[in-house]
């Protein structure tokens, strides 16, 4: 890489971190790529190089926070035994959530409420999520550590729910779920996963 490519880049990531933080004190409505540019210390045409509009440079954030940080987990335990690996990535994303609380309350809404940005998030991020992880589990399927079974239904559900409970977990009232630990919901999705709801050594 040149210099000049590593410069871009940095420049990019000052970008998105600068919007990032900036999303989460006012939410996405109400920051403007003028108020970005001026922390970030550049002009506010220099941001238009990199992204077209607030719309991209948000997907550009969730992409940078989001994709990278599953990326390197899916790097990081590809040779783990299953139910290690549902233990980490659970682990992992709670704990990805509370560190971008703030940012994820000031987006969220948005997501759900654009179709353009719903398109962009499942196209950027959801599916290259479901992708990676289905890639995982046909692995363990074929070394005999995981039964066959549809992993285009499997992935999305497992994931889905994963997400669902970082997040309510992170972003609901505070009374919520407080008499468990994270230790202990991680087991018990865990548990459920891999073993359902049978009474123990009840024969399928």
């Amino acid at each position: 890489m040149t210099w000049q490519e590593e410069l871009r880049e940095r420049r990019r990531d000052i970008i998105l971190e600068t919007a990032a933080a900036i999303f989460a004190e006012k939410g996405y409505q109400r920051a403007t790529i003028k108020e970005i540019a001026d922390r970030a210390g550049i002009a506010p045409g220099t941001i238009y190089l990199y992204f077209k509009n607030k719309h991209q440079l948000l997907m550009g954030i969730a992409n940078h926070v989001i994709g990278e940080a599953w990326a390197q987990t899916q790097a990081q335990m590809a040779r783990i035994d299953p139910e290690t690996y549902i233990d980490a990535v659970l682990q992992n994303m709670l704990h990805f959530v509370r560190q971008n609380k703030a940012f994820l309350q000031a987006v969220i809404s948005e997501i759900w409420t654009s179709k353009e940005l719903q398109e962009q998030f499942f196209d950027q991020i959801i599916t290259p999520l479901f992708e990676t992880a289905g890639r995982y589990l046909e692995l363990q399927i074929e070394k005999g550590r995981a039964r066959p079974c549809r992993v285009e239904i499997v992935i999305p559900t497992i994931t889905g729910s994963m997400i669902i409970l970082s997040l309510l977990r992170t972003l609901a009232p505070e009374d919520f779920l407080t008499d468990s630990s994270d230790e202990e919901l991680v087991d018990e999705l865990k548990r459920l996963y891999f073993y359902g709801l049978r009474l123990e050594g009840e024969v399928s």
